[in-house]
């Protein structure tokens, strides 16, 4: 939230006086409220909190949208209450002087009723925090024994940073610190980050002295929520470390859009059967039962009289069936289409299954609701029950069904259930839940499901491969079960992989099917190299379970994966949906991490309505732990930005990128302050640069990085010198743009008017010119010839990387008539800038931006 007070104020801290006051301004300080909505959020009558209103407008504290005393109108802060609130905590947080040491410490700054006021020395980015009873020493003392532990779920809306010593507002301070001063450890310049929190279960004691420091004990903490039954369905988490949380036997949830779907079928035991458009990508056909025809004949003819619609259900199952050819009215079979499309029946009784409703229309979808629920069998089931259907339907459920999942829409009224909603603060995978009791928590849902092995029959599996991805060494490639697993058994026998797992590991895992080579993987991943996780695709093993795949990768396998994921995507872009992991941003692992960098890189091939997830979620998990070659999904994840947010947020790429210096972010980093005066283009820096960067974006500083290179020593054997075409990036017209994440773009300054000299002396100090061919440095050859012939003005001859690469140090008005075989043959970033027609010469024109 913005703040409204300079840091440099020197207004004094000061508490608000009056609990009726500061309740209501703090309820005012999280959003607009009427004031009936601040009476219940504040448990003041509604009298108390009019006339505190009132004095509040005479001290133009408050305002509202309507004229005072208006019916419905929203009271909202000015500039001065805000300022008394930030005044009061400054005043109260004094009391946490000094500081403990400890950087997982948090202290109580106040409290009233449920709502707290707490400080950190760090930031404070968790969902929820866990609060003692009493004061809590950490130690063995008598006087910790027999200490409870409650959650309470965090505001992230409001965060300051206050200096406790100085009551003044703070800027956050950076992650680490600089240790080279002293100020670093004083604990007089040590801010502390003021955030609030709601106690989950209210009314629980909490006899805590305010300035009290304590660490979290999550492993303690407890919560109000239904605790583990076999008919309890499990939800997930409020914080990784607490218990599990369980909803009753009925659940209601409301979360829409494709990517709800895909969290709500995270959570969907094995043995339900689901009626929705919850989906399995790999088996959209569904099969519908018979009986249901009985139901959607009387929803189809609600006027026909009983022993007609007896008639034409029996003629219509005869005719889809194909018992026999019966005659039925034309109005029913249209309907039929209408409704049903052509979907596939059978005779079928009531079990664990997903019938798929997404191309079915509403009578449809409300016969099989109304045939599972009628059915004699008690099995639990996934319901779901769009606007389009009458609301009657969400009762009946609640009424029929002994265990189940009722997903349907927000503006569905149902009092007194347990609900499962969006968190409007929070992006998937955490939601909201709320008890039947009305008591609500963010929960983050599960990741994943119980395993389900695959039921192909072992000769419907065709090997993955001719041969093994994985580069065998000598002693396995000379042992007799490894090769016997490949010749004979690759990826088509599972009993006998099952029966040498144990002293064979690796040659189990080459006979193992493919779509059961990851379930193996989990159970010998610690006992092989990781090189035999090559054998593992991406299309054989479940969505929900590639990141954790991706926990456990090298760079060289990650690169692979990238192709697996992008041919995926491609050919099915609703794959996004059940792959994105259900980890939350900011406690990413590397695998979490890499899947949001590709969902990123991969956005134009993505669903529309993914979009606002890959904003909310897929960048901050892929800043969290941003793989090493990052930099495709920097231009990615930039295209997503609003122009008003790009500042910010290259801001956090940036501090990102100082974290992992392992990452190409951290390259990308550095090499925008050296272009903005900040930094010293290094010959070691330029190697890395030419490695790890797009040409475009290194282009116009190309001469710099090759002059420096050559500085190297042995600088012929640097990685990548070899491939880059210098001739096609150094030789561009000057103020030539060239756009750069991170910055407003880069104008080209043309070669230098004594490269050719600068060149040949650096190269001749190590060696003749003519060796460059036998070293395969064609591409600085070329260069060197072209801006040779260009200062003789005489035509250029063939180049060694493409026939016409001369050419772009000549003027256009030059350029020979070149065949369109001559133009296309040789590198093709050379082909690009002959096409154009781009020479050294060339006028550029910026583009508009």
């Amino acid at each position: 939230m913005a703040e409204t007070m300079s840091p440099n104020s020197e207004v004094k801290p000061r508490r608000i006086r009056g609990l009726h006051r500061r309740r209501v301004l703090f309820a005012l300080s999280r959003s607009d409220l009427t004031v009936a909505q601040i009476s219940r959020q504040t448990s003041l009558r509604m009298p108390h909190v009019s006339a505190e209103l009132k004095r509040l407008r005479n001290e133009e504290m408050v305002s509202s949208t309507g004229d005072p005393g208006a019916r419905g109108s929203s009271i909202y802060l000015t500039q001065r209450g805000r300022e008394a609130i930030i005044l009061d905590e400054a005043h109260r947080v004094q009391s946490c002087t000094p500081i403990p040491s400890s950087s997982n410490a948090v202290c109580m700054v106040s409290r009233d009723r449920d709502q707290l006021l707490l400080a950190s020395t760090l930031p404070f980015d968790q969902a929820s925090i866990a609060i003692p009873d009493r004061p809590f020493s950490g130690t063995d003392s008598s006087g910790s024994e027999g200490v409870i532990w409650t959650l309470a779920e965090v505001e992230n809306k409001i965060r300051r940073w206050i200096n406790p010593h100085t009551g003044k507002l703070c800027a956050e301070p950076s992650a680490l610190g600089d240790p080279n001063k002293i100020e670093s450890f004083s604990e007089v310049d040590r801010p502390l980050c003021i955030f609030h929190a709601r106690i989950i279960e209210s009314g629980r004691p909490i006899s805590i002295p305010p300035g009290t420091w304590f660490s979290p004990r999550f492993d303690l903490a407890i919560h109000p929520f239904s605790s583990y039954s076999e008919s309890n369905i499990r939800l997930g988490t409020i914080h990784l470390e607490a218990p599990p949380v369980f909803s009753p036997e009925i659940l209601v949830a409301d979360i829409e859009g494709r990517m709800g779907r895909s969290l709500i079928s995270r959570i969907i035991p094995d043995e339900f059967l689901v009626i929705g458009r919850i989906q399995d990508n790999k088996n959209n056909q569904s099969v519908f039962p018979l009986e249901a025809l009985d139901n959607w004949i009387r929803l189809a003819h609600p006027r026909t009289n009983p022993s007609e619609l007896r008639r034409r259900s029996h003629a219509l199952k005869d005719r889809i069936s194909f018992r026999r050819r019966s005659r039925v009215p034309e109005e029913t079979l249209r309907r039929f289409r209408l409704d049903w499309g052509d979907s596939l029946f059978e005779n079928k009784e009531i079990d664990a299954d997903r019938l798929n409703t997404s191309n079915l229309g509403p009578r449809a979808r409300h016969s099989l609701i109304e045939w599972a629920l009628h059915s004699d069998t008690q099995i639990p089931m996934l319901v779901e029950i769009e606007e389009d259907l009458p609301e009657h339907l969400i009762h009946d459920c609640m009424r029929n069904l002994g265990r189940g999942i009722i997903l349907t829409h927000p503006s569905a009224n149902i009092p007194g259930v347990a609900r499962l909603s969006a968190d409007p603060t929070r992006p998937l995978p955490w939601t909201r839940y709320c008890d039947p009791a009305g008591l609500s928590s963010p929960v983050r849902i599960d990741d994943g499901k119980p395993n389900r092995f695959s039921t192909t029959p072992i000769d419907e599996i065709d090997p993955i491969q001719s041969k093994l991805d994985v580069q065998l060494d000598s002693s396995e490639s000379s042992d007799p079960i490894i090769v016997k697993s490949i010749t004979e058994m690759l990826g088509r026998n599972e009993d006998w992989a099952n029966s040498i797992e144990a002293e064979h590991p690796e040659a189990s895992l080459i006979a193992t099917p493919p779509s059961l080579r990851w379930h193996r993987w989990k159970r010998i991943g610690n006992r092989v190299h990781v090189k035999w996780l090559a054998m593992i695709r991406l299309e054989d093993m479940p969505e929900y379970e590639v990141h954790e795949l991706m926990n456990q990768t090298t760079v060289d396998l990650q690169t692979a994966y990238s192709e697996q994921f992008s041919e995926i995507i491609s050919e099915n872009p609703n794959f996004a949906f059940d792959v994105r992991p259900m980890t939350p941003p900011e406690s990413s692992p590397q695998g979490s991490s890499w899947v949001a960098s590709r969902l990123l890189t991969f956005a134009n091939h993505l669903p529309r309505d993914m979009i606002e997830d890959l904003k909310s979620w897929a960048i901050p998990a892929w800043l969290q732990n941003p793989p090493n070659i990052s930099v495709d999904t920097l231009s990615a994840a930039m295209k997503l930005q609003d122009l008003e947010n790009l500042d910010e947020f290259f801001n956090e790429v940036h501090k990102s990128a100082s974290k992992h210096p392992n990452s190409d972010l951290s390259t990308w980093s550095r090499f925008i302050r050296i272009t903005q005066g900040r930094g010293r283009l290094t010959p070691s820096f330029s190697s890395v640069v030419i490695q790890h960067l797009p040409m475009e974006w290194y282009a116009p500083l190309s001469e710099q990085l090759l002059l420096n290179i050559i500085k190297m020593e042995d600088w012929w054997n640097q990685p990548k010198l070899s491939s880059i075409p210098w001739a096609a990036l150094i030789l561009r017209p000057k103020g030539e743009y060239h756009p750069l994440p991170g910055t407003d773009g880069l104008e080209h300054p043309g070669p230098s008017n004594d490269l050719l000299r600068r060149l040949e002396d650096a190269i001749q100090s190590e060696m003749d010119l003519e060796s460059l061919e036998n070293l395969q440095l064609i591409h600085i050859s070329d260069l060197l010839m072209a801006l040779e012939k260009a200062s003789l003005e005489s035509p250029p001859v063939g180049g060694k990387s493409h026939k016409m690469v001369g050419w772009l140090a000549q003027p256009f008005d030059k350029w020979p008539d070149m065949a369109h075989i001559e133009t296309m043959q040789g590198n093709p970033v050379v082909t690009a800038r002959l096409l154009m027609g781009r020479s050294r010469y060339a006028i550029d024109i910026r583009p508009d931006s």
